[in-house]
């Protein structure tokens, strides 16, 4: 963390370890990583994680077993996931859990866990993100149509992050807010475009917060019309920042036609979505090997 090369960390932070039983707030080890970070010159930035990857919950116990929250979360396959390894074979655990947020005692859970952190650290972090639009639920038809869970629709998600961005803009006005904007349920763009991602970014414009992501990797094709398009014509006066997640530095670049390289990122960062900050994971081992080596600037 020494090397000024960075300015700071990026730090995940749950929903259940901040929050281990119903209004017992236990931010400690936030406090400890601002201290550590301070002590050496370093900025914090929070990711407030309710989504999980993995077969493990990112929500408090109490979500899961209180009947008022309609079971707290409903399971997402990462089977396709982009940045999967294409080498690793498919496993039957492979899977996360998305915090039903379009549940409204869900949400408003959540949402007082944000107040929170904000009376407590606005002004003292750099930044604070929430995890990724994106959530892999539903079956997919034969005629390409997708069947979502019965207490599930696509405008009820996107109504419910928009609400939550609202509360997050509102209990950080020092440091910066930021949403996570990659994919959404039930829209494809450019072919099925509902106005659900638009209206997120616009949604992100009125308040005026950052705009975020994973996985960025440079002019891939999945990911131009979703939300690099958005990122490249968000207002240059408003904060941009993406993150160099596990195995972006794998992929194929389609200007090159080689792997990703440090150089490759930091261009299309920097030149084509405008970005403020690059969130550059420790994914090894590219990270030592690339990113350390490759990085301009002196360390």
């Amino acid at each position: 963390m020494h090397d000024a090369r960075f300015s700071g960390a990026q730090i995940v932070y749950t929903w259940r370890n901040l929050e281990p039983s119903k209004d017992q707030y236990d931010f400690s080890a936030i406090k400890e990583d601002l201290l550590y970070l301070n002590s050496i010159g370093k900025q914090l930035w929070i990711q407030l994680q309710e989504k999980s990857f993995t077969p493990h919950y990112n929500v408090p116990d109490y979500i899961l077993q209180d009947p008022l929250y309609k079971g707290g979360v409903l399971k997402q396959s990462m089977l396709t996931a982009p940045e999967r390894d294409p080498n690793k074979p498919p496993a039957a655990d492979e899977y996360g859990w998305s915090a039903k947020m379009w549940e409204q005692p869900v949400r408003k859970r959540y949402q007082k866990l944000v107040q929170q952190l904000g009376r407590e650290f606005d002004g003292k972090i750099a930044g604070i993100n929430f995890s990724e639009s994106s959530i892999d639920i539903g079956i997919e038809n034969a005629d390409g149509s997708t069947t979502f869970p019965v207490d599930f629709t696509p405008k009820a998600y996107i109504d419910a992050v928009r609400e939550n961005m609202q509360v997050l803009a509102g209990a950080f006005k020092k440091s910066i807010p930021m949403v996570y904007l990659n994919f959404v349920p039930g829209e494809w763009l450019p072919w099925d475009d509902k106005n659900y991602m638009r209206s997120l970014f616009a949604q992100a414009e009125k308040l005026k917060m950052g705009i975020g992501g994973p996985d960025l990797m440079p002019y891939r094709k999945s990911h131009m019309a979703q939300s690099y398009g958005f990122f490249k014509t968000f207002p240059s006066t408003l904060v941009k920042g993406m993150a160099v997640q596990e195995g972006n530095l794998r992929q194929i670049n389609p200007k090159t036609g080689k792997k990703n390289t440090v150089a490759d990122i930091l261009d299309f960062a920097q030149h084509y979505l405008g970005l403020n900050y690059i969130f550059w994971v420790e994914d090894e081992p590219y990270f030592s090997d690339e990113v350390l080596r490759q990085l301009p600037g002196k360390n």
